[in-house]
């Protein structure tokens, strides 16, 4: 069983990232914890999948300008 990866986008910086799943959810619990929350910081989730998926999406993404 192959684990889950997920594509997302982080607006602060305007980047693209995959993250494995135990690192995504450490981001997301994170999130939660913050007295303030930060609407440029959070994770804004694309596409989730295996990480050949995840890989293939985010080549043919590049860099998305419109989230």
């Amino acid at each position: 069983m192959s684990d889950t990866y997920y594509l997302c986008h982080v607006p602060m910086h305007g980047w693209n990232i995959i993250l494995p799943q135990k690192d995504y959810k450490y981001m997301r619990n994170h999130e939660e914890r913050l007295n303030v929350p930060d609407p440029k910081n959070e994770l804004v989730l694309l596409a989730q999948g295996t990480k050949r998926e995840m890989i293939l999406y985010y080549k043919l993404a590049g860099d998305l300008t419109n989230v």
